[in-house]
């Protein structure tokens, strides 16, 4: 059984990186990220990996959690770690639930998650935020 930080370096991080994140370049991906306002209870407020957009905008949250554990339990977490970062700027991002084994993709403004193959691209989520933003 994996921890959350061996399930991150040893799957979540290679699947990532074969969706075209360069996790070298803090400028398109970075961990553990503090959101502001957050009360430190239930969660600790920081989301373990964002997702940025060549202007600097958020455009996903990634929370990790074990492998033996269901990753949707941090539903109403990563809920919160987007609305606090659509604050900031001029749209929700889109997040991502994963314990490395299953990966699921939630558009919160349509309420609706999803199991998928794997992480999304700079360029699919630049697709889907355009659809979002012009349907």
């Amino acid at each position: 059984m994996r921890n959350e930080a061996t399930t991150r370096k040893e799957l979540i991080d290679p699947a990532l990186t074969k969706a075209d994140w360069n996790l070298k370049d803090k400028l398109q991906v970075d961990i553990e990220i503090p959101v502001d306002g957050y009360d430190k209870e239930p969660w600790n407020g920081v989301t373990d990996y964002c997702l940025f957009r060549p202007n600097g905008d958020v455009i996903a949250v990634v929370e990790a959690k074990r492998t033996s554990r269901d990753p949707r339990v941090g539903l109403e977490q990563v809920r919160h770690y987007v609305t606090e970062i659509e604050k900031r700027q001029t749209f929700r991002p889109f997040a991502f639930l994963t314990n490395g084994s299953d990966i699921f993709f939630w558009d919160i403004e349509s309420e609706t998650y999803r199991l998928v193959s794997g992480f999304f691209s700079p360029e699919d989520l630049e697709n889907l935020l355009w659809l979002r933003q012009n349907k």
